[in-house]
């Protein structure tokens, strides 16, 4: 099953929309932190610690997504899109429109993330992506 080219289209929509949510996104949260200059007393400095720690973890899952959702639109401008990265088969249009940066298809997340789970991690798309990554980066 290939997809065709509309669907094709209405998906790189999708993912363009997505990206720049994340963008506009970041710009608020930049935005923020650009603007608190506030010392308050213990209690505010602990909230406020809180809340950078926050948004920090908040901003990683970001930038994780972004770099999820930039990977899908390459795939689309190189013809790869909607291929499972494990077994090479074609993501159901189904799963591809819940997730539109899906890598994997059901059965092989599904495998991966009972294997993640016997080492005792989680897997996701998102925490494969990041692995890959340090992967790459030790041998650099």
């Amino acid at each position: 099953m290939t997809l065709s080219p509309k669907f094709r289209e209405q998906l790189r929509k999708i993912l363009e929309d997505m990206r720049q949510e994340i963008l506009d996104e970041v710009k608020v949260q930049k935005e923020r932190a650009r603007n608190k200059d506030y010392m308050g007393d213990l209690g505010d400095c602990a909230t406020s610690d809180m809340l950078a720690e926050y948004a920090h973890i908040f901003g990683e899952r970001l930038r994780r997504r972004l770099i999820s959702i930039e990977e899908a639109l390459e795939a689309i401008e190189d013809g790869d899109y909607g291929s499972c990265e494990e077994c090479e088969e074609p993501i159901s249009e189904k799963r591809l429109q819940l997730m539109p940066f899906a890598r994997f298809c059901v059965r092989c997340q599904s495998e991966l993330e009972r294997r993640a789970k016997m080492r005792g991690e989680t897997f996701t798309d998102i925490n494969h992506i990041e692995y890959r990554f340090q992967e790459e980066s030790e041998y650099d």
